[in-house]
């Protein structure tokens, strides 16, 4: 190859290196770009979306749970859980794929109602507004 052959190979190189740039960069590794929506979800995949991420608002009431949760793709999305007539939401939560039982409250929660910094989870949510809650557990 000549000189001139070879700075042109190279610069082409460069543009098609730069230009793939933004695409690697939201690359996700591959165990967080597809999740399996659990079976207790009352719609069909077609009507469902999910979030996960961060958990970094989280209010709880009678009647409701919000959370907001920072993705893994950086956006917040807001999520509204209804319970009508129940402090308790844990009936639309799992915690790592399995039911929620009373015990978990301390994995998720440092007191009733405040959630421990750092945890995560995912939202699944219908496009009729029903949602489960699926959180990570913590690493130990």
């Amino acid at each position: 190859m000549s000189g001139g052959t070879t700075r042109r190979l190279v610069a082409a190189l460069l543009i098609l290196h730069v230009l793939a740039a933004p695409a690697r960069a939201g690359q996700r590794s591959p165990e967080r770009t597809r999740q399996r929506p659990p079976a207790v979800l009352p719609c069909s995949t077609n009507e469902l979306t999910s979030y996960t991420g961060k958990v970094i608002g989280y209010g709880r009431q009678v009647g409701r749970t919000t959370l907001r949760i920072r993705t893994d793709w950086d956006t917040v999305e807001r999520v509204t859980l209804t319970h009508p007539g129940a402090d308790d939401p844990s009936a639309k939560f799992m915690i790592g794929g399995a039911a929620f039982v009373a015990d978990d409250w301390s994995l998720i929660e440092r007191s009733k109602g405040v959630l421990r910094t750092g945890v995560r989870a995912t939202a699944w949510v219908c496009s009729n507004g029903e949602t489960v809650v699926d959180w990570e557990r913590p690493a130990p």
